[in-house]
């Protein structure tokens, strides 16, 4: 990787580390705490309601009534292969990014 393209990867990590940090250390009441992920990729809402897929740094929290929903559907990851949905609290999922960016900086930095 090039030593400036590099350095950029590292301040985008290190910018995406504060927010999620926020994320963590943030109390809130929250009517809608949970994060679903399939595979690599978390669920969200699109305008019209439906459910989709997407691989986003900011992925849509989830009320506990629609991880529900969710639960009841199929996913297949490109082999055709069902995928099972796993459910995190909003803290457990910023806290497992955290330490992958932890990981990835300390492996960039070396």
């Amino acid at each position: 990787m090039e030593k400036k393209s590099l350095k950029t990867a590292i301040e985008e990590l290190s910018e995406r580390y504060k927010n999620y940090r926020h994320q963590v250390e943030l109390r809130v009441l929250d009517n809608c705490p949970f994060i679903v992920q399939v595979g690599a990729l978390t669920i969200g809402i699109d305008e019209t309601g439906r459910v989709i897929t997407q691989n986003s740094d900011s992925p849509t929290q989830l009320s506990q009534k629609a991880v529900d929903e969710i639960l009841t559907m199929t996913f297949k990851n490109g082999n055709g292969d069902e995928v099972i949905p796993k459910v995190y609290s909003r803290v457990e999922w910023y806290k497992e990014r955290l330490a992958e960016i932890d990981e990835t900086t300390t492996i960039l930095e070396t």
